[in-house]
């Protein structure tokens, strides 16, 4: 099965993110994000039966009541920080099979509406003994303690990914450290939040929301906007727990980046922009 040019992204819509967006709740970043996306597709709701969400934090259903749509397709995604796009393909997913034409992606983080803690389990036993760090900090820790043990790794060359980050979203207006650039030495003399990891080079829990619309090739050739078709997706689920991973220093991307690449047709030497996830 091949979803190459079978779909395609016909608007988007982002809600800035913020270290957070005070009085607003999840349900309500997420339908502002879906309005923007909506309005730049040129659509209307009722143009909408499909819909993708995160489904640990809003549920498909309710998401669609509190935006006003009946959808014929309906499913969450949980994938952590895969979500996205995953969410993005299995929208495409459902459209190839017929299930749906027109399918909303919206996902969102409100931090109001987080709770902490929770009962013993595996993690607390084995990761995280003495608490978590903020996010996902106490697992890139280790991968990070590991990495410089196998590779050599150094707190300077990490300290430059950060900066290079940072980089990337002073410029931009919906980004939290919008006007806000950092520099190594920066980096380097922040405080620890996760030894090896300094507070700046680390997950920052942060609220907003963005959305997409995802329709057929025939549809997409009608509306406004340049279609961005979808040439190749790939999926690779890892273990829950770090402790499961037979090697920490190597990401599912490994393989699930193989896979897009060989439904596209291209290869990493073809590619002229990457993003990536933390």
């Amino acid at each position: 099965m091949t979803l190459r040019g079978k779909a395609a992204i016909v608007g988007i819509g982002e809600v800035p993110t913020r270290r957070t967006h005070p009085d607003r709740t999840l349900y309500g970043l997420n339908a502002e994000a879906a309005r923007l996306a909506i309005q730049d597709a040129r659509i209307s709701k009722s143009d909408i039966d499909g819909i993708v969400t995160d489904g640990t934090g809003a549920a498909p259903a309710a998401m669609a009541e509190y935006i006003g749509i009946r959808p014929t397709f309906a499913t969450g995604v949980t994938m952590q920080g895969a979500s996205g796009a995953t969410a993005t393909t299995v929208a495409a997913s459902a459209i190839s099979a017929g299930l749906c034409e027109t399918v909303l992606v919206v996902m969102g983080s409100s931090r109001a509406e987080r709770s902490g803690g929770g009962p013993p389990g595996v993690r607390s036993e084995w990761e995280e003994p003495f608490g978590p760090a903020a996010g996902a900090n106490t697992g890139y820790g280790l991968m990070f303690t590991r990495h410089m043990y196998e590779y050599g790794t150094t707190p300077e060359q990490m300290a430059k990914v950060a900066v290079d980050e940072r980089f990337n979203a002073v410029p931009n207006e919906n980004a939290a450290f919008y006007g806000q650039p950092i520099t190594a030495d920066d980096v380097l003399e922040s405080r620890y939040i996760n030894y090896p990891l300094h507070i700046l080079e680390t997950v920052m829990p942060c609220d907003g929301a963005a959305a997409c619309i995802v329709t057929t090739p025939e549809r997409a050739k009608a509306l406004p906007n340049r279609p961005v078709y979808i040439l190749g997706a790939g999926l690779e689920q890892g273990p829950a727990n770090i402790w499961q991973v037979p090697r920490i220093t190597e990401t599912p991307t490994r393989v699930s980046a193989a896979r897009a690449f060989q439904m596209a047709g291209y290869s990493p030497g073809d590619m002229q922009f990457a993003e990536f996830y933390d």
